[in-house]
């Protein structure tokens, strides 16, 4: 079982920052995961059906993406 905290690697606006990531589990079984920049909480997504999505946050549609195959890559090691 993977650990449910870890860190990943962002890029935004042409700089690279390292995200925390908490793994949040959920009543259905498909776990969350809340994201953290300089302690700040920038987004929460989930991996739906094979493709993330994102359940708060403001994040635009690449950098969801780009979150999303980071946590796979981490999740996978």
């Amino acid at each position: 079982m993977q650990n449910d905290h870890f860190n990943i690697p962002f890029s935004q606006g042409g700089n690279s920052f390292t995200v925390q990531v908490h793994t949040e589990p959920s009543t259905d079984d498909v776990d969350t995961y809340i994201c953290h920049l300089n302690g700040e909480r920038i987004t929460q997504v989930r991996k739906d059906m094979g493709q993330w999505k994102q359940l708060w946050g403001k994040l635009i549609e690449p950098e969801i993406q780009q979150i999303g195959q980071a946590i796979d890559t981490e999740l996978a090691k």
